[in-house]
């Protein structure tokens, strides 16, 4: 992303990803790296954050889609509160309680059921993930033949829900980044949240969740871990610590339980 700030934009307070946060005015401006994000791919998160509200789930109102130089940006409601992420880092003795909290949010997106269009097919974006993974042609193959075998359906999973990405307003918890939304399975949802919570450094925080939502759902974790190792695949182009890429590795070379 281009060096220079963009102070009309308000006060700069998060860069990661080839993403830059302003905020100004209860305004919170993301600018996407034209390099990596074309505007398409911008367009497509802002839309999605709108049918989220559309459906009734808590998310920023999305006041506009600009360029901004080079790049794209959108600017959105802010959500004045705590992630769940920074109560969890002040409050550590009480993450399960914060943990179930994400579990009932992410329980009630995925009782939705979608048929639109406008979100993609989760297997779609996992199968096209696998490809571009750099990954050798024969382990390609065979978790194009894993993920074939999962079965098929049509929840609203948000694929990005980790703590950091709730807010807690008073009673309310809002959820933020719509850009990996998706139709598709439930238990490759949960999957992604687990590998965030081990991505982050937080082996402890991804076993209570596991655990948790397994139990709240009745969904066997044997079941969530096939997915696990299929899922594992679409963070390792994005991942560049040695020792988590090899978390990474050793999911997706399991013994497949089936």
């Amino acid at each position: 992303m281009a060096k220079k700030e963009l102070p009309e934009l308000g006060e700069l307070i998060f860069a990661h990803h080839n993403k830059k946060i302003y905020r100004k005015d209860g305004v919170i401006t993301k600018v996407f790296d034209h390099a990596f994000y074309p505007a398409s791919t911008v367009i497509r998160e802002a839309m999605n954050q709108e049918y989220a509200r559309e459906e009734g789930f808590l998310a920023p109102k999305v006041y506009s889609v600009f360029p901004a130089g080079k790049d794209w940006a959108i600017s959105s409601e802010e959500i004045e509160g705590k992630t769940l992420a920074q109560l969890i880092h002040d409050d550590p003795k009480n993450e399960r309680k914060y943990i179930q909290l994400l579990v009932k949010v992410q329980l009630e997106l995925l009782s939705h059921l979608s048929s639109n269009l406008k979100l993609p097919k989760l297997k779609d974006k996992l199968n096209n993930y696998i490809s571009n993974s750099g990954l050798d042609a024969s382990t390609r193959y065979d978790l194009h033949v894993r993920l074939e075998k999962m079965p098929n359906h049509y929840k609203v999973c948000h694929g990005d829900l980790a703590p950091h990405n709730l807010i807690v307003k008073g009673d309310k918890v809002y959820i933020l980044d719509w850009a990996h939304c998706t139709r598709g399975n439930s238990s490759a949802d949960a999957a992604m949240t687990y590998l965030l919570f081990m991505l982050d450094g937080d082996e402890k925080g991804a076993e209570i969740y596991l655990k948790e939502f397994c139990k709240k759902s009745d969904i066997a974790i044997q079941y969530v871990q096939q997915w696990i190792s299929v899922v594992s695949a679409t963070k390792l182009v994005t991942t560049t610590d040695e020792k988590l890429r090899e978390m990474l590795l050793r999911n997706i070379n399991v013994v497949e339980y089936y």
